[in-house]
């Protein structure tokens, strides 16, 4: 992935590229940036290194174009962590709340293991063959501890059996080796 001080020096590579003059110019080049000051090691100021056209000095136009677009690369970073966490208390009853996205991607059964369709099932159809297309619609059971963390996902409500008309997975919601879904006495 292309940092954005390799991105400055490329841009100050291209836009100063002449193949008669071969004259280097260091640059001094003051970057007041706070979302991305990581990148350059810990000082804002940065030396870069270009190539000087032979009639024109390039220094004050390559500041002038650029800092615009590194003040909107600054504005537009988007967050990358990602967030799944339960809200603990609800600020309108103070309870819990279901993770909604736990609810579309999985599917609780009767003795309380948690199903999801196989991974990429849906992705590059074009490139799979016939045999593997129908391996993917396939469900898969999670295991043990994302069973349990999946359950402390949800509220009460979707932790219950669900009955449903026309269940096509109501000849797995019953496990003799679990007590609560056996169907003969132990």
């Amino acid at each position: 992935m292309f940092t954005l001080k390799n991105v400055i020096q490329s841009a100050f590579r291209l836009a100063n590229y002449s193949p008669i003059s071969k004259n280097v110019v260091s640059v001094k080049a003051k970057i007041l940036l706070p979302s991305t000051s990581r990148f350059f090691s810990g000082s804002s100021e940065s030396t870069f290194r270009c190539v000087q056209y032979p009639s024109m000095n390039a220094t004050p136009s390559i500041l002038s174009s650029i800092s615009p677009l590194l003040q909107n690369l600054s504005l537009t970073t988007p967050s990358l962590q990602q967030t799944r966490s339960v809200t603990k208390w609800s600020l309108k009853k103070g309870k819990r709340k279901t993770v909604k996205a736990v609810v579309s991607r999985f599917y609780r059964l009767g003795w309380g293991a948690w199903i999801r369709p196989m991974v990429g099932h849906s992705k590059r159809h074009w490139s799979k063959t016939a045999k593997r297309k129908i391996r993917g619609e396939k469900h898969v059971f999670c295991n043990a501890t994302q069973s349990t963390l999946l359950d402390k996902m949800v509220t009460k409500y979707w932790r219950k059996r669900r009955f449903y008309v026309d269940d096509m997975y109501e000849s797995y919601h019953q496990r003799e080796e679990y007590p609560s879904s056996a169907v003969k006495p132990h």
